[in-house]
């Protein structure tokens, strides 16, 4: 009995150093890279939108790529992406007839971490951003 005793006491250590260990790597390995802050999209053509024209198109393209708009005033729309109920990014965009820029509000398991290098985050984050820039470029 005591060397069931001993292999169970050690299997518990055991178990837990695994855990520790694997709740310990899943954040120092996850996938993470510089979170890239947008640049203030300024529209240079000739023809000269209007504010609700940019925000129909803003929201035209976010809704082709799956954003969906989760809070809405004046000149600022809050979208919100949802990776099948596994990751999700909230952005803000504020906008006018000018142009537009998108700022990072929140996510859910993206690994987002500020250090002292700056912001992290999963690469998907800042390819999401990148298609949707590129999606309202075109009009959606």
């Amino acid at each position: 009995m005591g060397i069931e005793k001993s292999f169970a006491r050690g299997s518990a250590l055991a178990i837990g150093a695994v855990l520790a260990l694997a709740l310990h790597s899943g954040t120092v390995h996850a996938r993470a890279e510089a979170l890239v802050d947008a640049p203030q999209v300024v529209f240079t053509s000739a023809y000269v939108p209007t504010q609700a024209q940019v925000r129909d198109r803003i929201i035209l393209a976010g809704q082709s790529l799956g954003w969906a708009v989760t809070r809405e005033a004046p000149g600022t729309l809050e979208l919100q992406y949802d990776k099948n109920g596994k990751h999700m990014a909230a952005i803000v965009v504020r906008y006018d007839h000018t142009g537009y820029k998108i700022d990072y509000l929140n996510s859910y398991n993206l690994n987002y971490a500020e250090a002292g290098d700056g912001r992290r985050i999963h690469p998907n984050y800042n390819r999401w951003i990148r298609n949707l820039m590129q999606r309202i470029s075109v009009g959606a």
